[in-house]
């Protein structure tokens, strides 16, 4: 019976002591943080991290966040089975995760776990670990179906089995090491075995039914108890050496867990009804109730508990989640709907509080009338509203007791009225009317002054009511100032002033004067409550803050958020009996000390109803205790009660973010590891440029952290910054390379944690580094250093090419002075060769004869100069292009030799060919340049060699490999006795126009051996100059030639020579070409009727011609293209023979202008010109030119050449006369090709609009039906003009056919043919017929008459 009362005294402690506290628990479950709500362990590491162990993955919580590790499949380092069962550190730190199918170890640098444990026989442990145990010895225990030690090295987790002594098919529940040295390990159904220090085995509890499920737990003191889930607790009896029952009301408890919460208390977890202590000393077990609203602790089950460094208490609720029960270090006390065991102030918002004078408690709510509360807040009664209107209403807006003890209160429905305390019946105070008559629904605040006025705030405005003489007045009709939705009052008796809180701000009434003057204070915010400390400063709290108002200096000042208060809007303020205000707001309560101005804020957490209070709901009684209430309540506590914090909290990081990816060991960046060690101990960070977006996480260490607590931090030394509350993590985004400082701290009201530091480390790219920016400083210096000398050099090389640029110009001048020479030079020997070819002809007599022959070898040597000239200009500009035949060298050069014979034997000079045994040799060259080598080599040999010999000496050259000599080339050495040159001048003797100084007055023009050298060259020879190899005096030139064909390309062989073929070079004595001239006689009734115009600028060479051409042709001659052109448009030649370079308009232009007149194209063009250049010949032809004939010329070959072009042109008008004008197209197409087809479509577009001025090509090609491209290939192919240019001639033809009918003006023929600018008509039409129209239709008139 002793016992039974103790345990309801007991309990009864416990109950009250729960009962009357705001509760700050907190609930983890699936919904937002488990991973699964059937819970096997909970535990706390080192670091103070949470691990919750669950048959559906491990969750982690840092104080911030759970963090949730399952198993992955593709991932070996992932957690192995879903299903964890138990969680256990070693002494060294290793945290062992014991899971349904083996064993692994977490590793915190990774964030990941190691690889499951194997046996000592390799093969992997797949057993299920119940718990896990360490020895004093250092032994780890796991509990399992196969029993082992658990052996950790590094990462590398092995079991070595034990033998213990249990039955088979049953295995150890749990291991306990006590103080002896003995282990205790309880078996389900079996009972519990002690191994002693010798291995002498005892079982206890054996043979007793429902013994399973068995639990152990050791005290500091090295007690022993035992839980089973059937049988309930037991506790090891020393001097019984026996386990003794302990009983709870007569019945076996379900015994889950078992855990030591202080040196006289087990916590016992049972399954299915709660929590269970046990009180050691009294040995008796009472109920642990927890006043939650959200379930019934009592019929939880609790299958793991554990309190953490803080004493805060985790608890496991098997099916519902984690429990958290921290220390309550604050007494604040609630009564409202979250207490599930008496609730007695219903569950709507707490509006207005009063304690009356005789200790009762009154609270009114918000439709739900006005409770009583007893003095033990125990019970209550209710007041609440009924159907008849004289009853009280629902929404209580304000309480008040007067000093007669009158009850008021005031609501938002029936106005004012005042409560019977002993009966609780409402009498309504129908006086309150507003100026219409109406009664006034809605009354906010009371306050009574010492004249016993009581003074009324209502929505229309103040009123005031004498108590003594029960008269009512109206405050504007006493002051004439209206003062509208009044929501609180303040009576200063002090100063006799009241002050009045509204919507409309602050205002104070004087009371002292009878006219009752009114002021405004503030005028900007809503006021809800108003309060005066001990020093007579009136504190308003309003929608924006806090204001003070120093009544005797007029001095206002207000507080917000940035101060430190938890929200802006403002519902009540007290002041305690240490001149404190407490603050209630729709964001948590503050304390605010007026002696240093600094806020403690507290919020649900720390025991509130909640975190919003209601407006002016508040209320201090004469005990000091302050009352708030709110939407879940009333919040009552003693200010004394309530210490300020004076806790110094751990702040660390918990987590660093590198673009929303947390950071572990192992992680790299740029190549480096961003950490080296774990996150909590980490101080430096090294992130590379492109990593520099990244987030700090950090709490407290402690996890029973209030929600008041404030993070503040600052960045590179830079000034602290608050953090809103709750918020506990901060970004950087984008910062540059270099080192960066993070400091943390955590402020709980006026204490402040110590300052967390580390420093963000972040990279340059390596071309900013501080090695790249040496490198960069040695560089510039480098290009410093080459740039002066470049500079120097650059100078030096500029002066000297500068000089060679001078030599150069000086020899391009030369060179080009000669061209210009040589082109002159062409002309007047046309007028020498031609007659003198005549002459040598007609002229037999021998002396003569002779003369002829000297004057025409010198000709050609003159032409020969000439033409080396234009070799060079070819070589120059990359035009000459050799083709190579294969021919017998020997024979060639023999050839030449005896071209040089009669030289040499006017000059005494023996002139040998020595083949050194080669009688022929074949040689892959360009016969047509090959003899200019040789031929220029020998002119000097004779120019220098006054007597003695030339020899020509031809070797094959080449080299030995091994015993086999191979050839490689021809070698071809020119050697005379002469008076040599000085070896100073080898290297300058190929040099162009370059020429060798001596006294000899037959100095040449220094172009020879430079075409002889740029000619070997192109023959991919070399060629050199030395002394006389025979060691006498003159000089050696050496030729060597490639044999083969190897070097040449395809496009370079042409063929080769047949033998004995005689092969043309330059010699000194030619033979002269002596042709037949045509006779003048022959078919001369025929050549009379042609016409040959000759366009010639050089008079004589034009008289000529004209004289040559005379006897055969109708001659017309002008003196340059332009009036040729003139002259050929009025009378048409059957040929045009024209010079080239011509003032006024040159040959070309001519000729361009002839082939695109559709009148004139058909006409024979000869070109006679001093340009032999390929481009120029090219050109002459590609514009149309039917010959071209350089100078000097040979008048029979241009004889014939006239007569064969005009027989031609004559033969071809016979058979395509008309062709190209299509003038029979004009009206009528007759198509029988696809080419006349085409021909007669495009006509019949152009036929029908010709007279429209917008007919274009497009016009054309979209009714034909071609593409731009088809249709100007085809009109150039059919009729050797552009499109545009057919229509326009098409057009002219039409038009000229018209002026000569002369039934139009020129105007109207314009218009006709699709001109609509007649300027631009004419312009055209002269340039076609070469007069203007009205010239064209003069001309018809006179052909008429």
């Amino acid at each position: 019976m002793t016992d039974m009362k103790n345990i309801w005294i007991f309990s009864l402690i416990v109950f009250y002591s729960l009962l009357g506290y705001g509760q700050s628990y907190k609930f983890y479950t699936t919904d937002k943080e488990l991973s699964s709500s059937l819970i096997n362990q909970i535990y706390q590491d080192k670091d103070g991290v949470i691990w919750v162990a669950t048959e559906y993955g491990l969750n982690r919580y840092d104080g911030v966040k759970f963090t949730i590790y399952k198993h992955d499949i593709d991932n070996p380092h992932s957690l192995m089975n879903n299903y964890v069962k138990n969680i256990f550190e070693t002494s060294n730190g290793d945290l062992i995760i014991c899971t349904f199918s083996g064993i692994q170890k977490y590793n915190p640098l990774t964030d990941d776990f190691s690889l499951p444990a194997r046996t000592v026989v390799d093969e992997t442990f797949v057993n299920v670990v119940g718990s896990v145990m360490e020895r004093k010895n250092g032994e780890i225990w796991i509990a399992s179906p196969t029993p082992g030690k658990l052996i950790v090295k590094d990462d590398e987790l092995v079991v070595d089995f034990l033998d213990l002594p249990i039955p088979d098919n049953h295995f150890p529940d749990q291991y306990v090491e006590d103080k002896e040295g003995n282990i205790w390990i309880a078996v389900g159904g079996v009972g519990v075995y002690r191994i002693t220090p010798e291995n002498e085995v005892t079982l206890y509890l054996k043979n007793i039914h429902k013994l399973h499920a068995l639990c152990l737990c050791k005290d500091n003191d090295g007690n022993l108890f035992v839980g089973s889930l059937g049988q309930g607790l037991y506790r090891y009896n020393v001097q019984l050496d026996d386990f003794e029952h302990i009983s709870y009301n007569s019945e076996a408890l379900p015994v889950k867990f078992l855990m030591e919460k202080s040196p006289n208390e087990i916590y016992i977890g049972t399954d299915g009804q709660g929590i269970k202590v046990y009180d050691k000393k009294k040995n008796t077990i009472v109920d642990y109730s927890i006043e939650f609203y959200y379930l019934n602790l009592n019929k939880s089950k609790v299958h793991t508990m554990w309190t953490d460094k803080d004493g805060s208490l985790w608890i496991g609720l098997y099916q519902k989640g984690i429990l958290y029960q921290p220390v309550n270090t604050n007494n604040f006390k609630y009564l409202g709907l979250k207490s599930i065991y008496k609730n007695i102030i219903g569950d709507c918002c707490i509006t207005s509080i009063l304690k009356d004078r005789d200790g009762f408690l009154w609270v009114g709510s918000d439709n739900d009338g006005i409770y009583r509360i007893s003095k033990d807040k125990n019970h209550s009664l209710h007041y609440s509203m009924t159907g008849n209107q004289k009853t009280l209403s629902g929404a209580i807006l304000s309480l008040f007791e007067d000093s007669k003890s009158n009850l008021w209160f005031g609501s938002y429905t029936k106005g004012v009225g005042k409560i019977d305390k002993r009966t609780g019946r409402c009498i309504l105070f129908g006086q309150l009317k507003s100026n219409d008559g109406n009664p006034i629904p809605a009354v906010f605040a009371f306050a009574e002054d010492k004249e016993g006025r009581l003074w009324i705030g209502a929505t229309d405005g103040l009123y005031c009511y004498d108590l003594n003489s029960g008269q009512l007045k109206l405050f504007s009709e006493m002051s004439g100032k209206v003062i509208a939705w009044i929501n609180c009052l303040h009576y200063s008796s002090s100063k006799n002033k009241l002050f009045v809180g509204s919507y409309g701000g602050l205002d104070c009434v004087d009371l002292d004067s009878g006219i009752f003057s009114s002021k405004k204070i503030i005028s900007t915010n809503a006021v809800h409550s108003i309060c005066e400390d001990k020093n007579g400063i009136i504190w308003t709290g309003t929608s924006e803050g806090i204001y003070s108002f120093d009544v005797k200096h007029e001095k206002v000042e207000s507080y917000t958020v940035k101060d430190g208060l938890p929200s802006d809007v403002i519902y009540a303020i007290q002041c305690d009996d240490n001149n404190r205000l407490w603050i209630s707001t729709n964001s948590g309560v503050s304390c605010f000390h007026l002696h240093d101005k600094q806020f403690v804020n507290y919020y649900v957490s720390d025991g509130l109803q909640g975190n919003e209070f209601y407006k002016n709901s508040s209320y201090k009684d004469s005990d000091g205790i302050i009352y708030f209430g709110g939407m879940n309540g009333l919040t009552y506590f003693k200010p004394g009660e309530i210490f300020s914090p004076n806790k110094k909290w751990n702040v660390r990081i918990s987590d660093f973010y590198v673009f929303d990816k947390t950071v572990r060991t192992g992680i790299r960046s740029g190549g480096k590891e961003i950490i080296d060690r774990s996150i909590f101990e980490a101080t430096d960070f090294y992130l590379s440029y492109k990593d520099n977006t990244f987030s700090l996480e950090f709490s407290t260490v402690e996890l029973n952290k209030p929600e008041r607590l404030v993070y503040v931090y600052s960045f590179n030394n830079g000034d602290w910054i608050n953090l809103p509350h709750g918020i506990n993590r901060v970004f950087f985004s984008n910062l540059t390379p270099g080192e960066y400082t993070f400091r943390i701290k955590v402020k709980d009201g006026m204490m402040e944690s110590d300052v967390r530091e580390c420093t963000i480390h972040i990279s340059s790219p390596w071309w900013a580094t501080v090695w790249a920016k040496i490198s960069y400083f040695v560089l510039a210096l480098i290009i410093i250093g080459v740039g002066i000398y470049r500079f120097k050099r650059h100078l030096y090389h500029k002066k000297e090419r500068i000089e060679h640029l001078h030599a150069v110009e000086i020899n391009n001048a030369k060179l080009q002075f000669f061209i210009n020479i040589a082109h002159e030079i062409r002309t007047p020997l046309s007028l020498v060769v031609s007659p003198l070819l005549g002459l040598m002809k007609t002229d037999k007599d021998e002396s003569r004869q002779k003369i002829y022959k000297t004057i025409y070898r010198n000709t050609q040597r003159l032409l020969l100069l000439v033409n080396q000239l234009m070799d060079i200009r070819k070589i120059e500009k990359n035009q000459m292009k050799l083709t190579f035949q294969k021919i017998d060298i020997v024979h060639y050069i023999r050839q030449i030799c005896e071209s040089f014979s009669i030289q040499a034997s006017v000059k005494n000079i023996a002139l040998n060919f020595n083949t050194h045994g080669c009688e022929n040799l074949d040689l892959w060259v360009d016969p047509a340049y090959f003899d200019k080598i040789i031929v220029n080599i020998l002119s000097n040999a004779f120019k220098f060699t006054k007597e003695g010999s030339i020899d020509i000496d031809l070797f094959i050259a080449g080299q030995q490999e091994g015993a086999v000599s191979v050839a490689q080339y021809a070698k071809i050495q020119i050697t005379d006795t002469g008076i040599g040159i000085d070896e100073k001048e080898y290297e300058h003797i190929f040099e162009r126009f370059y020429q060798v100084h001596n006294n000899l007055s037959t100095a040449g023009t220094g172009i020879g051996l430079h075409l002889a050298q740029s000619l070997v060259k192109l023959h991919h020879g070399e060629i050199s100059v030395g002394r006389n190899v025979n060691g006498l005096n003159g000089t050696t030139f050496t030729i060597e030639i490639p044999l083969g064909d190897s070097h040449l390309s395809q496009d370079e062989i042409c063929g080769e020579i047949e033998k004995g073929e005689t092969i043309i070079s330059p010699a000194t004595d030619m033979e002269v070409p002596l042709l037949e001239n045509p006779d003048p006689e022959k078919n001369l009734h025929v050549r009379r009727k042609w016409k040959v115009c000759i366009v010639e600028d050089d008079d004589e060479i034009r008289k000529y011609i004209k004289d040559e051409l005379s006897v055969a042709y109708h001659i017309t001659e002008y003196n340059n293209g332009k009036e040729a052109w003139s002259g050929i448009l009025k009378e048409i030649p059957n040929l045009i023979i024209s010079d080239v370079m011509m003032p006024e308009m040159d040959g070309f232009t001519l000729c361009e202008k002839i082939k695109q007149n559709v009148n004139l194209n058909y006409l024979p063009v000869i070109l006679l010109t001093a340009k032999t250049t390929d481009e120029s010949t090219i050109k002459g032809l590609d514009i149309g030119a039917d010959a071209y004939i350089t100078k000097p010329f040979n008048i029979a070959i241009l004889h014939k050449t006239v007569e064969n072009l005009i027989l031609k042109h004559q033969k071809m008008q016979n058979i395509f006369t008309g062709r190209q004008g299509q003038d029979d197209k004009l009206d009528k197409l007759e198509a029988k090709s696809p080419d006349e087809k085409l021909m007669e479509r495009i006509m019949k577009v152009i036929n029908d609009n010709l007279s429209n001025p917008e007919l274009t090509v497009d016009v054309i090609v979209n009714e034909v039906g071609i593409s731009r491209s088809h249709l100007h290939r085809k009109l150039k192919e059919l009729t050797n003009q552009p499109t545009r240019q057919f229509i326009r001639n098409i057009r002219l033809k039409q038009a000229a056919q018209l002026l000569a009918d002369k039934r139009h003006s020129i105007a109207e023929v314009a218009q006709m043919t699709g001109f609509s600018n007649p300027n631009n008509f004419s312009t055209l039409f002269k340039e076609l017929y070469g007069v203007t129209p009205s010239e064209y239709m003069e001309q018809h008139l006179q052909e008429n008459k």
